[in-house]
């Protein structure tokens, strides 16, 4: 295995799909170690992936899918043990994006965070997002223009 453009890749990409990934999931702890699981999975497989057009959306992409696999493992572990529903979590690292907008993203529906989180945050062009979500780049645009017309307030407000 190569790792020809890697340590490129991964230094221009790190902080843009970290934020993608929080701004998907909502959950700053677990985006960091689902980011981070995803990059090492790119590694091992950047002979294929350096041939893609964006290598950053699929880290994202694997990243997300983590995140909902850890979550759907921990519902699942709640559900067989409630006891630990009533555990304090750990502390959120500090969070790579304003925690208003944060709070206003995962208030949006999951298509919508995705669609904000591959156009906006990774800066994909609306035809590879939409085919990184299996969506038409016509829902794509729908998705984005409901996304940023909820996002609108809290942006504004924030930067006054």
């Amino acid at each position: 295995m190569a790792d020809d453009g890697f340590e490129a890749f991964y230094a221009g990409a790190k902080d843009r799909v970290l934020r993608a990934v929080v701004a998907s999931t909502g959950d700053a702890h677990d985006a960091e170690d689902c980011t981070a699981e995803a990059f090492a999975r790119a590694y091992s497989r950047w002979d294929e992936l350096a041939a893609y057009t964006s290598p950053a959306a699929w880290v994202v992409r694997t990243a997300v899918n983590l995140h909902i696999d850890r979550h759907r493992r921990h519902q699942h572990t709640l559900r067989l043990l409630p006891a630990l529903a009533d555990d304090e979590e750990a502390p959120a690292p500090p969070l790579p994006i304003d925690p208003a907008l944060l709070a206003a993203l995962k208030d949006l529906p999951e298509r919508q965070r995705q669609v904000v989180a591959l156009r906006i945050l990774l800066g994909l062009s609306g035809e590879e997002t939409a085919a990184e979500l299996g969506i038409t780049a016509g829902s794509v645009g729908t998705h984005l223009h409901r996304a940023l017309a909820a996002l609108r307030p809290v942006v504004s407000r924030s930067g006054s």
